[in-house]
């Protein structure tokens, strides 16, 4: 059918999410993407397949489909930018076709690529003595800041948070927030009165540059 067409936000939508090969809410697309995705697209990726839809603590979070895989491998083979995309969709499409090649080389499907890329990342954060975050760990910080917030946008205690997300080791969370600070709309702040500091608050407070940040808060998605 021809409603059936992507556009260009439908398909930058689903190479992003192949290449994050995780859940990604849909505000995520917006803040560090730059990709956003109308209701209408949304809805249509959605009825074609191509992406799972599920709310999240409030907040709409999409996966690639086993459809949406399959499309964006023909995207790989097709060599060539769809109408309208410039020169930015010109370049991206030479480096999906040269991806192609490498994977139709070494007998790869695209899953498969996926797990062995993130395999490999995590060997070589071990390797140098770092600990790899995910983006799982960053989607628990923000699930529980959801729980947590009356509204979008208010502060939230980071020992709060903690203990919601008291399975995982203190060091992930910790980089975690340090690279939830540098989004968009998410701030990290210090007690004002630091008199009233108690231990527990103390010990849930995250370093950036030099100082702890007591409080997070995440503006409206």
């Amino acid at each position: 059918m021809p409603d059936d067409r992507l556009t260009t936000v439908e398909t930058a939508t689903l190479l992003i999410l192949l290449a994050e090969a995780v859940p990604v809410p849909n505000v995520r697309l917006t803040q560090e993407h730059r990709c956003e995705l109308k209701k209408g697209s949304r809805e249509k990726l959605e009825r074609l397949k191509l992406i799972e839809v599920e709310r999240v603590s409030g907040r709409l979070v999409l996966t690639l489909g086993e459809k949406g895989w399959a499309y964006c491998h023909t995207q790989l083979a097709s060599g060539s930018a769809p109408s309208g995309s410039g020169a930015i969709g010109g370049a991206l499409y030479a480096v999906l076709w040269r991806w192609g090649r490498f994977l139709a080389a070494q007998r790869l499907s695209l899953g498969e690529f996926v797990a062995v890329s993130n395999a490999l990342a995590v060997a070589a954060a071990r390797a140098d003595g770092q600990t790899p975050v995910g983006p799982d760990v960053e989607e628990r910080v923000c699930a529980a800041y959801q729980r947590l917030a009356p509204r979008a946008g208010d502060l939230v205690s980071l020992a709060d948070l903690r203990d919601l997300v008291g399975d995982l080791a203190s060091a992930d969370v910790d980089a975690a927030l340090r690279r939830l600070q540098r989004r968009r709309g998410i701030t990290l702040v210090p007690e004002a009165n630091q008199k009233t500091l108690d231990a527990r608050t103390r010990a849930a407070a995250v370093v950036i540059g030099d100082q702890p940040k007591h409080s997070i808060a995440m503006g409206a998605s």
